[in-house]
């Protein structure tokens, strides 16, 4: 199993469960009313003739009041299931670039003059096609799919307990720290070797940031 199906499989585990925080509990209209039968059991006078309570019956708004998921768990499967598509997407990619990848090696077995002519037009294709780019973005993907289940996994511990909530943000804060310093120290640092496609992401924003800041210098 590749790590992005074994990412989504595990993302799919703590969805199963967070999503249900966005249904209504379907015990909630029992206990209400069981609540209403209390109440009235409570009220009840009884007089010789007849027996009465003083308490009013619920309307049908009340048993089924309308719901509305918490803020927080809006949040948390917004991010959660974000972080899932991300994932899956990774490994869908993946899994086309390689289909794209074995088609082309095929019929240019031999070091004929014939079978260099293939192999240099597939190459052509590759480039004009972007397919480098393409597989470029799949490590990012899941790269931001961590990011989200990250985030979302620090807001559900926030909900449930403080001490493990805030064990849990500075670890992943510091892995944050790590991971922005390792890419924006190759901007920074010519001699450094963290270079990935986001260190050159940031590099072009930077160097097209200077570039404007110049130019309105110079006018």
């Amino acid at each position: 199993m590749s790590k992005a199906g074994l990412f989504s499989a595990v993302l799919t585990a703590f969805n199963v469960q967070s999503y249900q925080s966005l249904q209504p509990d379907p015990t909630d209209p029992t206990l209400v009313v069981l609540k209403q039968i209390s109440s009235q059991l409570n009220s009840f006078s009884i007089n010789s003739n007849f027996v009465n309570s003083t308490q009013q019956p619920l309307s049908s708004s009340a048993l089924n009041p309308p719901f509305q998921a918490p803020t927080s768990a809006v949040w948390i499967n917004t991010l959660w299931f974000s972080s899932l598509v991300c994932s899956l997407a990774s490994a869908s990619i993946a899994l086309m670039v390689k289909q794209w990848l074995h088609e082309l090696t095929i019929g240019v077995s031999g070091t004929s003059r014939e079978s260099a002519r293939i192999r240099q037009y597939r190459l052509n294709g590759l480039k004009r096609w972007h397919v480098g780019s393409i597989v470029i973005i799949i490590p990012i993907l899941l790269q931001l799919a961590l990011f989200l289940f990250l985030v979302g996994l620090v807001m559900l511990l926030w909900t449930l307990d403080g001490t493990v909530a805030a064990v849990i943000t500075a670890l992943v804060g510091l892995l944050f720290v790590f991971v922005i310093a390792a890419t924006v120290l190759p901007v920074v640092r010519v001699d450094c070797s963290y270079r990935s496609p986001q260190a050159l992401g940031i590099f072009i924003v930077v160097r097209a940031f200077k570039r404007s800041v110049m130019n309105l210098a110079d006018r």
